[in-house]
């Protein structure tokens, strides 16, 4: 076996695993992603994976075929694989850790609420009565909530309201002025 088919064989499994790692997540199959950095909750994705080591093998094995194929000696070759596998190891392992960071679980933090304004859309009580509800343009999406308020008179739907305070996910509202 010579040095070329060494280089190319590696370039041929990897690129086969690559391949079938590409397909199996077209099927929603290959997400899981056995993750050995030490941190790695919330969006943090650590740059030793599966996928950025099979980016390493395929930048190896590639990286020494053109070498080999440009008459490169040994030592030559294997610098050339060893650099475009780091290359590729790095760049695979970057982009994910970048994919990873747009992701977004989509949970409310209620207390962003307070202080932001809204509508009266079932008219709301006086007393702290339940039974009313308030539409707020949040950046995220547009939140129908429960709604209370401290006045002694109703605020009928449609009337401008500002966030005063969130208790168990019920907003308790005042009128703007």
């Amino acid at each position: 076996m010579t040095d070329y088919s060494i280089f190319f064989i590696i370039a041929v499994v990897a690129t086969g695993v690559g391949a079938l790692l590409f397909l199996l997540s077209l099927f929603g199959l290959g997400e899981h992603d056995l993750d050995f950095d030490a941190d790695s909750g919330g969006a943090d994705v650590g740059l030793l994976s599966i996928k950025s080591g099979i980016g390493f093998f395929l930048g190896f094995g590639w990286g020494g075929v053109l070498a080999q194929g440009l008459d490169w000696g040994m030592a030559a070759s294997l610098a050339a694989a060893f650099f475009t596998g780091v290359l590729m190891f790095l760049i695979i392992g970057i982009s994910m850790r970048f994919i990873m960071s747009l992701k977004s679980d989509g949970t409310l933090n209620y207390e962003t609420l307070k202080g932001m304004t809204g509508s009266v859309y079932i008219s709301i009580p006086g007393n702290l009565q339940r039974g009313g509800q308030v539409t707020i343009a949040h950046p995220s999406q547009l939140l129908y909530l429960p709604a209370v308020q401290e006045g002694e008179h109703p605020l009928p739907s449609g009337t401008p309201v500002e966030v005063v305070a969130v208790t168990a996910g019920i907003v308790t509202v005042k009128p703007l002025h």
